[in-house]
């Protein structure tokens, strides 16, 4: 008989001490998804001028309807914390200093995939509809496509729209914001 190789699963809380210890010193390109400390993919050119884009759309729309974060910490439940590349978080006057956002802040969360188009298909999308994310958006690099996902069941949307250059898109909580797809490629 053979054992297997145990791995160790961190909370939310272990992984604050660990970089309150400074554990991480000089890099912080991590981030715990489902209890494992995950370094971050390094970002492209094209991958960074597309997170400058939206949050140059979504900065014009700004209101207090809500709070645009920029590749911040959400926690979703107790494993896990992803820092999307950008989060539309309700409104709140403390604008999130006196604590992370959680999955229940969450009007919107956008990923911008290029080489993690995978890995943000099977494993974030999951771990956010498990979470109740009521909508996230993929925004596919190689494609060009807009991919939305809506109505989170247990792991998975049940509603799936895709949006090529040139056509319209608004946030669902937020309709009023209209974007043209072609102004985030």
């Amino acid at each position: 008989m053979s054992a297997l190789p145990q791995r160790k699963i961190f909370t939310v809380n272990e992984y604050h001490k660990m970089i309150d210890a400074d554990v991480f010193a000089g890099n912080s390109n991590y981030e715990l998804i489902e209890g494992e400390i995950v370094k971050k993919m390094t970002q492209g050119s094209f991958h960074i001028g597309c997170v400058n884009k939206l949050t140059r759309i979504f900065g014009l729309n700004m209101n207090d309807d809500f709070i645009l974060s920029i590749q911040n910490a959400v926690i979703i439940g107790e494993i896990s914390e992803p820092e999307p590349d950008l989060t539309l978080l309700k409104f709140r006057e403390d604008f999130y200093s006196s604590g992370k956002a959680t999955s229940e802040d969450v009007l919107l969360l956008i990923e911008v995939s290029d080489s993690t188009l995978k890995y943000d298909r099977d494993v974030k999308l999951k771990l956010y509809a498990k979470a109740s994310v009521a909508e996230v958006w993929i925004v596919n690099l190689p494609k060009k496509i807009l991919e939305v996902y809506s109505l989170p069941s247990e792991d998975k949307y049940t509603s799936v729209e895709k949006y090529e250059k040139a056509q319209t898109v608004s946030p669902k909580s937020l309709p009023k914001i209209m974007i043209n797809t072609a102004d985030i490629f």
